[in-house]
């Protein structure tokens, strides 16, 4: 006879170091080089799937993620920049997954296609900032 299968409660947390070792050196070794184009369109399968929690508090959203401190700078109907703080240093990760997200969102939000880029900065070492620009003369299908 087949036992029912039991359920097993997730966490509302994980470990932060059990999130860096899949994100900084499991992912990077399973994808290779190409990382940054998987990450980014997961990011967007991502936002697709959860884009109604998303929405209703961005910031929260990213936080509860473990993705790091987002914050809107700058928004204008073709352009929306963020900042990203993260509690670790930069240079050891990709921010393709989160970018992807944002670009997605955008998408949804002016149904228009959009692309996102991110950029480290160098004077702060928790610092990335993602600029997502929307296509407004190209609406998606």
């Amino acid at each position: 006879m087949f036992k029912k299968k039991q359920t097993q409660e997730i966490p509302e947390s994980i470990s932060g170091f059990g999130y860096d070792i899949l994100r900084n050196d499991l992912i990077p070794e399973l994808l290779g080089e190409d990382e940054g184009m998987i990450l980014y369109y997961s990011g967007k399968y991502l936002a697709r799937k959860y884009a109604e929690d998303a929405r209703m508090d961005l910031p929260a959203f990213f936080a509860k993620c473990g993705w790091g401190e987002l914050t809107l700078i700058k928004e204008k109907s073709k352009q929306i920049t963020y900042e990203l703080t993260t509690s670790f240093p930069i240079s050891e990760r990709s921010f393709s997954l989160e970018t992807g997200f944002l670009a997605q969102l955008a998408e949804l939000d002016k149904n228009a296609v959009s692309e996102g880029s991110f950029i480290i900065k160098k004077k702060d070492p928790s610092l990335v900032e993602i600029q997502v620009i929307s296509d407004l003369k190209d609406p998606v299908d």
